[in-house]
């Protein structure tokens, strides 16, 4: 028996509610439905209702649980057995080049690391981009970031297939093509650096300093880890390959041979000289491998039998030879070069205990450094801080006395009209046009305009550049090194050295300031400028002849001093612990991360636009100093920078801070920030400077020449 049931509507409320007029009714109805006979299958099918509408949710959520496990699973799985082969995810995308009037790259681009065979021509990587040169030599272009390269500073080359890898210092793997550039990013990992390319058997081994051993296929690439504990290769700087072995030697954590399945390791507890590996080559049964302080060698026998003890003494010593940067075979000679150009050859014969290292001249240029040998072809090469140099095998005396190589500069590049160095540390204009560049190794370019040098001054004293800044009144360069202040008048001549024999506070000045002249109040008598030197033990201020210190005593938070303003009578100096404001000559305010919105408290660099004082730091970006006195941080917007000392700069619409990763730019109109990294050779930006027309970037790979206008240019 089956019946349907009507409730009138509103019939009743919920509990609690108040009684309505169809309630007595209803509950008559009710009471009259209780008497009425029993019915099983009306019970059944209410129950069946109840339970199939709590079933029907519960048996989803399980499904959609057992599904998302089931995803989770695979997943895993496939995780798991990417991890199992090593495979390295990445991006691949194109690197178009940047067409624009307003943008050029004054480089040098003789210190040369690598050197390949590519498409009938050479190609050299050097620290200022790719020089391609024709098989006699001839120059035939230069290639830059304009060109698509993601930076300039390249470390390795390879061939594979149709395409010329390229390893860089920052900005990972990239492939040429003879047209295009390409960059293949690790999604997973950050290489620092890639030191090391070797094409071998139709694949790409590719060393980097942190990311471990790839190799490449061309289609994936993989991670070739060791032991049994899938250890990760770190601080490879050595890729080659003799017979069935691999030979990967590192920067700090000696040689790894592979044979087969099999990894050793050799380090100073074997009998190493150092851990730092600069060349291996198998001679028949002996093993000869190169650090950076000499040459040892074992026979292989040796090596197989004491592969299971650690600590077993393996090597023998043939020669201390400090600063080797090299070791190549040729023919029948092993020849060796260190880092200055010094350059050796190994005594022939099986007997490991009468081997000698024999000293080989050549003409070797005058300031030679970074020079590493290489052999490609049938010619012996020699990449330097000076360029190429090339010699052919076939000259070279197959018995192992020769005394001297017949080493010749390839390349036909006229290097005295490019930067001596490509690491900027400062720049500036003088009254005459001219634009001042110096570097902390290389002393001083003077630059055209066109980027054109027309002289270089460097000596003993002249070198270590930290600052320059223009005397105007005198018509004169001021220069802050690490061997005291210097002088030059037009004529580019050292007419003065302070010292600390003239009373700074130590040889070591990082910047320097004087009162302009029309702050005639701030002037001695005899009409000579007030000058401040932002010195490592603090600050030095006074005249010529007569300077004072202020230190710690007198109220510094730090003697070490890195950046120096001066508003008439008021200084501003930027220190390892916290802002300083002088006036007249006595420190009335500090600002630190304990009175004030300042973190960190290393101040590198403060600029001036108008009223307002912006302050960089090393590690926090940008501040400004507020008309109430108080420090205003850009973290926000901009980030937690390192600005570099001598990398802020105005010209009067935008404020530039050049960092380790780029610059940032503030539009004073709109308050706005923008970050800028492609037009750059260098991510890392030393120093800012401009004139009317052009800002110009002092960075770690030359410099860049932007039009003002290009930042007008809608994005």
């Amino acid at each position: 028996m089956s019946f349907s049931l009507t409730v009138p509507k509103n019939a009743f409320h919920y509990m609690g509610a108040a009684v309505t007029p169809g309630r007595a009714k209803a509950k008559n109805f009710f009471l009259r439905a209780r008497q009425l006979p029993f019915d099983p299958g009306l019970v059944f099918n209410r129950k069946a209702l109840i339970v199939l509408t709590i079933a029907i949710p519960f048996v989803s959520i399980i499904g959609l649980w057992r599904i998302r496990q089931q995803a989770q699973r695979l997943l895993e799985e496939q995780r798991a057995r990417l991890e199992r082969q090593d495979i390295v995810p990445f991006e691949k995308r194109p690197c178009p080049p940047l067409a624009s009037k307003e943008l050029a790259i004054w480089q040098g681009y003789r210190n040369s690391r690598a050197i390949a065979h590519f498409r009938d021509n050479y190609f050299v990587a050097t620290d200022g981009g790719l020089v391609e040169l024709a098989p006699s030599g001839s120059f035939l272009r230069h290639y830059s970031v304009l060109d698509g390269l993601p930076e300039s500073d390249l470390l390795s080359l390879a061939p594979l297939g149709a395409k010329l890898f390229i390893g860089t210092r920052t900005q990972g793997l990239v492939t040429f093509d003879g047209e295009r550039f390409e960059s293949y990013r690790w999604t997973d990992r950050a290489p620092q650096a890639i030191s090391a390319l070797l094409e071998e058997a139709n694949r790409l081994l590719i060393g980097t300093m942190a990311g471990g051993l790839i190799e490449f296929d061309g289609r994936q690439f993989r991670e070739i880890k060791v032991g049994a504990e899938h250890r990760r290769l770190i601080g490879i700087n050595h890729l080659s390959k003799q017979g069935a072995r691999l030979f990967v030697g590192t920067f700090a954590d000696g040689l790894w041979v592979q044979q087969g399945a099999r990894w050793l390791q050799y380090a100073v507890a074997n009998g190493l000289l150092s851990n730092r590996i600069v060349g291996v080559v198998a001679d028949g049964e002996n093993l000869l491998v190169a650090s950076d302080y000499g040459l040892t060698v074992a026979p292989f026998s040796g090596l197989t039998a004491t592969a299971d003890q650690p600590s077993a003494k393996s090597f023998r010593t043939v020669a201390i030879l400090p600063f080797l940067s090299g070791m190549v075979e040729s023919v029948s000679i092993v020849l060796l070069c260190k880092d200055n150009g010094e350059t050796f050859t190994l005594s022939p014969g099986d007997d490991l205990a009468h081997l000698q290292v024999n000293r080989i001249a050549w003409n070797k240029p005058a300031g030679i450094d970074g020079c590493r040998l290489t052999v490609l072809g049938q010619e012996l090469w020699l990449l330097s801080s000076v360029g190429v140099h090339r010699a052919q095998i076939e000259e070279l005396e197959v018995s192992g006395k020769a005394r001297s190589l017949p080493f010749s500069l390839f390349g036909e590049i006229n290097s005295s009209e490019l930067l001596t160095t490509n690491l900027i540390s400062t720049l500036t204009f003088d009254t005459l046009g001219r634009l001042w560049a110096g570097s902390f190794r290389n002393g001083i370019d003077i630059l055209a305009s066109g980027g054109k040098k027309f002289a270089h001054l460097e000596s003993d004293d002249v070198r270590e550049i930290n600052f320059l800044t223009e005397d105007q009144d005198s018509k004169t360069m001021l220069a802050a090194t690490s061997q005291g202040l210097l002088r030059f008048n037009a004529d580019l001549r050292t007419i003065d050295r302070w010292s600390t024999t003239n009373g700074l506070l130590s040889n070591s000045v990082l910047q320097v300031g004087l009162t302009p002249a029309k702050a005639a109040e701030d002037k001695t008598p005899a009409h000579k400028p007030i000058i401040a030197c932002a010195t490592s033990k603090g600050l030095s201020l006074g005249v010529p002849g007569k300077l004072r210190g202020l230190t710690t005593v007198q109220g510094l938070p730090s003697n070490s001093l890195y950046t120096l303003l001066i508003q008439g009578r008021i200084i501003y100096a930027g220190t390892l612990n916290g802002l300083v404001l002088i006036e007249d000559g006595r420190v009335v305010r500090v600002f630190k991360d304990t009175n004030s919105n300042l973190t960190p408290n290393w101040v590198t660099a403060l600029c001036m636009v108008g009223p307002r004082l912006f302050v960089g730091t090393y590690g926090g970006g940008v501040f400004e100093l507020t008309s109430a006195g108080e420090l205003h941080s850009f973290a926000s917007e901009a980030g937690r920078s390192v600005v570099n000392p001598n990398a802020m700069w105005t010209d009067g619409s935008r404020l530039y801070a050049g960092t380790l990763d780029g610059v940032l730019i503030f539009d004073l109109h709109s308050q706005k920030w923008t970050h800028v990294t492609e037009e750059l050779p260098s991510r890392t930006v030393l120093s800012i400077t401009g004139d009317e027309h052009y800002v110009y970037f002092g960075t770690a790979s030359g410099i860049a020449r932007v039009a003002r206008g290009y930042w007008n240019q809608p994005v």
